[in-house]
């Protein structure tokens, strides 16, 4: 993990910050010209973006808005899984979308997702883009493609994020300078196409995978988005063309043309840990191609006891572990004594449940695939407090009451009284989220792991997708066998593709990674997927929740223009 990728709190932040009080001059100041001011601070725009120094902290402050992706939920919520067909929400109320009725123009993730997408990332990369185009700007033509190829795609990644959530949205393209309320919003198709367009940029401007940093986007991150991008615009237009398009561009990562690009097949890293090569992917510090991994296209990077190495105010890291992680601690011995959280169980909060569907019957008929080894999926717990000296280190055994209740048995099967939480406290755990502890707090529910956005299996499942929607199952099913190959775990037949095959493997290989309500939003099957695998959510969701609201706020500030609401809404 290279710090100068995280490290956004000092200069960068300035920066940030600097260009809030210079937007706010240009839209609030008034039109006498002896008040105009030339900004003096370092950190302007105009005295900053002159030079590589100044885009590069301009294209860092831009990194360090991406991983903020990783906390638009806050420390509870995952939004990008819950309510989906494998994710419920784990308390006893009706938010996370266990309440689908509850999805409303005023809901937090609605305004949270789209202020982060135009306020934070369209604005820095068009501040970016808009700069770059000024000739007096002092770059190496080879400096000036790098900067432009990172912008354009993290502004192409931006509106994937949006045309996934709302549909079609305002194509904002350069900096706004001036009041404007007349915003209209494009259509999916057009967006798609701004999105193909800034992608295609991207990869001819992007360099090829090197050794200079990592979690720096290289050319094959723009071919891996541009497979999926291709994709929904193949069913958007019903051009099969398109599906040839995403074939080829994610060929060119599986074939080693833009990087050398492998599945990872043999143990790597840290090899004293009790593992296999799946696990390896994951844990702590081997997430990129330093540590060896030749799998991760693309990992955002955290950094325990760092400035910036964390997420907002830099006091959290990863907190995937809290999200999904049961609550271990609520669960007590025989004796009444509740476990610890340890290095080996970070502290969980319970309120990203897996659903059955994950839990078990993704996994019928495969008891061999690696992927639910006891490496990758934990479904034996041991108690592990020292003051029961009793039952210290000794797996935690469970029955079932006179009313069918989970409860915690004795080494001799009595029963006890203590009621399991099934919905909370007791479930798989999916060791994708195992680390050392963030800045050595095991409380935190928090690791320094680098979050992995894009990986070559998604490549392969990504070109399978593309054949299968063009009619080549054989192909499809060739480049799903890879996958399933590494995960020891039979092949299936050109028979066997379909696209819930498909979202079965994406679930397998992706859990956590993937954001699989994008995924399915994209894919069109949200609505069905939820109704036959989430008991939570499907008595509420409708079909028109395939989409989000447009905020409320966006389209009461738009007084020049109507900004069309999603319909049912």
């Amino acid at each position: 993990m290279k710090n100068h990728i995280s490290s956004i709190t000092g200069a960068g932040r300035a920066f940030c910050t600097a260009l809030l009080l210079v937007s706010a001059f240009v839209l609030n100041g008034c039109k006498d010209s002896f008040l105009d001011e030339k900004p003096l601070d370092q950190f302007s725009p105009e005295s900053l973006l002159v030079d590589s120094a100044g885009f590069e902290t301009a294209v860092v402050a831009l990194y360090y808005t991406a991983r903020e992706e990783c906390t638009l939920g806050g420390v509870n919520f995952d939004y990008m899984n819950l309510g989906t067909d494998i994710c419920d929400w784990g308390r006893p109320d009706s938010r996370g979308f266990k309440d689908y009725t509850l999805l409303n123009s005023e809901y937090d993730p609605v305004n949270t997702y789209w202020n982060w997408a135009y306020e934070d990332m369209i604005r820095q990369c068009n501040l970016i883009l808009d700069n770059l185009d000024n000739p007096e700007v002092q770059l190496s033509a080879s400096a000036r493609a790098s900067f432009l190829g990172q912008a354009k795609f993290f502004r192409a990644y931006a509106y994937n994020v949006l045309v996934n959530l709302y549909g079609g949205v305002p194509i904002v393209d350069h900096q706004i300078t001036t009041p404007k309320f007349d915003f209209q919003r494009a259509g999916r198709k057009e967006v798609l196409e701004f999105i193909r367009k800034d992608l295609e940029d991207a990869a001819d401007s992007l360099p090829v995978v090197g050794n200079v940093s990592d979690g720096r986007i290289y050319r094959a991150a723009a071919y891996h988005l541009l497979a999926e991008v291709y994709i929904s615009l193949g069913m958007e237009t019903g051009d099969d063309a398109f599906y040839d398009q995403a074939v080829s561009a994610a060929g060119k990562v599986i074939n080693g043309e833009v990087g050398n690009y492998k599945l990872m097949t043999e143990r790597f890293g840290d090899l004293t840990r009790e593992g296999d090569v799946f696990s390896d992917l994951f844990w702590t510090n081997q997430q990129n191609r330093s540590s060896g991994n030749l799998e991760v296209i693309w990992s955002l990077q955290f950094e325990s006891y760092t400035i910036g190495g964390g997420t907002g105010t830099g006091s959290s890291g990863n907190l995937l572990a809290r999200l999904w992680g049961m609550e271990y601690d609520k669960i007590k011995t025989p004796n009444g004594v509740s476990n610890i959280s340890s290095k080996e169980m970070l502290r969980g909060i319970g309120v990203m449940i897996p659903t059955n569907y994950f839990k078990y019957r993704i996994w019928d008929g495969d008891t061999g695939d690696m992927r639910n080894s006891p490496y990758n999926i934990r479904r034996e717990f041991y108690y592990d407090n020292p003051a029961d000296p009793e039952y210290l280190g000794k797996k935690i055994l469970t029955g079932r009451d006179a009313k069918g209740r989970l409860v915690v048995a004795k080494e001799d099967g009595t029963l006890t009284g203590q009621i399991l939480d099934t919905t909370r406290g007791y479930y798989p755990w999916i060791r994708k989220i195992d680390g050392l502890p963030f800045n050595d707090d095991v409380t935190l529910g928090a690791t320094p792991n680098d979050v992995i956005r894009m990986r070559l299996a998604e490549t392969y499942l990504l070109r399978a997708e593309a054949y299968f929607r063009k009619g080549d199952r054989e192909d499809a099913k060739n480049d799903i066998n890879v996958i399933r190959s590494r995960a020891h775990v039979k092949p299936i037949t050109a028979a066997d593709v379909s696209v819930d095959f498909i979202l079965d493997e994406r679930a397998r290989e992706l859990v956590i990674e993937e954001p699989r309500r994008r995924t399915l939003v994209r894919m069109g099957v949200l609505y069905d997927r939820v109704r036959r695998y989430n008991p939570a959510s499907a008595a509420t969701i409708r079909p028109f929740n395939q989409l989000w609201p447009i905020p409320q706020r966006a389209i009461n500030s738009n007084t020049g223009a109507a900004l069309e609401q999603n319909p049912g809404y």
